[in-house]
């Protein structure tokens, strides 16, 4: 009877491991679809330089298996990357599975079992928005021809007391409001897992937005109470408690709003 539970305990995590694996090439390709640029090769997670590697870290954070940077492999159709339409970005994820009954071994060749998964996605190209032009260029209007006069009029004789002619002040050039489209949320957080009353979550805002279209962001940690949301960018959150929460990141701007959802696993 243990035995049987054995077996079956060790396909359930090998079954997990494939889909992690599946779920880790995914989210890494929906980055560099984004962000093609922010990969660098057997490096690890960096929000500026290796966005790729750090959504893939996020999504197989508290796996059975632990991917690192040297199971990730990035390639471009055409090489190098860049954005441009129709541009394509692969992103390859390894993994390795031990089994712990020595039964199951025999039927898949050993204790070792190679997971691999490949991505792919079209790189996003950001449009090019023109500003209108405020006003026309006014046509010069020709003066008019004076006419002959067999003696000048004199002016009239300026008072010294009179004010000074105001100088007109030039209207401002009105600013072209913004097209705003609805933003894309995304985040990560580190470390991947952690234990309750001691680990201190960081979590790093990843969302993008139509440019000059600010975001406000709209975090829930899934623990509930009073500390469980935040309104910053980049918040921090420490778990009270043991279990398996799902963060929530909502993002908005004057185009409408996106949403992200992650799982974290804390530990006594």
């Amino acid at each position: 009877m243990l035995m049987l539970l054995a077996t079956a305990g060790d396909l359930g995590r090998m079954f997990h491991s494939r889909i992690v694996i599946a779920n880790a090439s995914r989210a890494g390709a929906l980055e560099a679809a984004r962000h093609p640029t922010s990969y660098v090769a057997g490096q690890p997670c960096n929000a500026l330089t290796n966005r790729i590697m750090c959504a893939i870290r996020t999504e197989s954070g508290g796996s059975f298996i632990d991917i690192t940077p040297a199971d990730v492999s990035v390639v471009c159709d055409p090489s190098p990357c860049a954005e441009a339409l129709g541009n394509v970005i692969r992103v390859k994820v390894d993994g390795e599975f031990n089994l712990m009954t020595p039964m199951l071994g025999a039927f898949f060749g050993g204790q070792t079992i190679a997971l691999s998964s490949t991505a792919s996605a079209q790189i996003a190209v950001q449009p090019v928005i023109t500003a209108p032009s405020s006003s026309a260029t006014p046509s010069p209007t020709p003066s008019p021809t004076p006419s002959p006069s067999p003696s000048p009029t004199p002016g009239p004789t300026p008072d010294p007391s009179a004010p000074p002619t105001p100088t007109p002040t030039a209207a401002p050039t009105p600013t072209p409001t913004p097209i705003c489209f609805p933003p894309s949320a995304d985040f990560t957080f580190t470390p991947g897992t952690g234990k309750k009353k001691i680990t201190n979550f960081a979590f790093t805002d990843f969302s993008t937005s139509s440019p000059l279209c600010p975001l406000t962001w709209s975090w829930n940690f899934g623990d509930g109470g009073g500390n469980s949301t935040s309104t910053d960018q980049n918040p921090t959150h420490t778990y009270q408690a043991k279990g398996t929460y799902t963060i929530t990141l909502v993002v908005s701007n004057a185009g409408g709003s996106g949403a992200r959802s992650r799982t974290v696993t804390v530990t006594p």
